[in-house]
């Protein structure tokens, strides 16, 4: 079982990457990381150039996390490995987080051979609470995923045209749907954060105020309608409602509250153009 890490950077934190990268190197056999045009990509590579079995690979501009993931993936099967471990380049690594996967997949019946994932749970860094990074039976994020590099081949990698927001639902939901399941690992717990995001406490319901930046709303109101119609689960009526909670945490809870609302009007027309241009073979 050959085990690379990937990481996809845009504009890292110097600090995290000096952290992160060392931390990598004692648990996986290789590091690919892939730069999606960060502006500090000539000192990302002085710094990776310090440490032995990490390869740099530059986009020269931004094509997306999509795109970089494949790409990362296509680098790892041509230098025969047999998994990935996805990271964020800000993310923090877990002492023993390779080897407990190799043990959760060794446990599996098959001895993890058509296991498509392994994820851990995560760790909110703002209030330590443990939560799931695998959403239900179908859904988990990229970020500290294992992935089997055969699996990701199988089911034609991940969708670039996504860009960015969903691009780990999309590409798990696949890889579940073809046979390749995902397992979650309660053994490996990872520090995660993603933005500025809060759990917001209404009594009966808990909410999470992602405070996301307008471009992101733009991606996910878009990503999630396109990926729905893609895999045959859309719904108009639930694509609105789904708008229309979005827009209801972004107005009562977040800042920036119009250029918000206008991204996610934005994104779900451009979600219903590109469901038309599919429904009419054009994409």
């Amino acid at each position: 079982m050959r085990i690379a890490a990937s990481m996809v950077t845009f504009n890292p934190s110097l600090d995290d990457l000096r952290a992160s990268v060392p931390a990598l190197l004692g648990q996986v056999d290789a590091l690919v990381v892939v730069d999606n045009g960060s502006g500090n990509v000539d000192d990302v590579a002085r710094l990776v150039g310090g440490f032995d079995k990490v390869t740099l690979l530059r986009n020269g501009k931004n094509l997306g996390v999509a795109t970089a993931l494949n790409r990362a993936f296509e680098w790892a099967r041509k230098a025969g490995f047999d998994w990935v471990l996805t990271l964020d380049d800000d993310s923090e690594i877990p002492e023993g987080m390779v080897s407990g996967y190799v043990r959760c997949l060794q446990s599996q019946p098959d001895g993890g051979t058509g296991v498509g994932i392994v994820c851990p749970l995560l760790r909110n860094r703002r209030d330590g609470t443990v939560f799931h990074s695998k959403r239900n039976e179908g859904e988990c994020i990229t970020s500290g995923s294992l992935t089997n590099v055969a699996a990701w081949r199988a089911i034609g990698g991940f969708d670039d045209w996504l860009f960015i927001d969903g691009v780990d639902f999309d590409f798990s939901r696949r890889l579940v749907a073809a046979g390749h399941p995902i397992v979650e690992c309660a053994d490996v717990i990872m520090p995660h954060q993603i933005g500025e995001s809060r759990t917001v406490n209404l009594g009966f319901k808990h909410p999470i105020a992602w405070n996301h930046a307008p471009f992101r709303w733009f991606y996910i109101e878009r990503n999630a309608l396109y990926i729905d119609a893609k895999l045959g689960t859309y719904s108009w009526p639930r694509s609105l409602a789904r708008l229309a909670q979005d827009m209801l945490i972004v107005l009562l809870f977040e800042r920036n509250k119009a250029a918000k609302v206008g991204a996610m009007l934005r994104g779900w027309r451009a979600g219903k153009r590109k469901i038309r241009a599919m429904r009419a073979g054009r994409g």
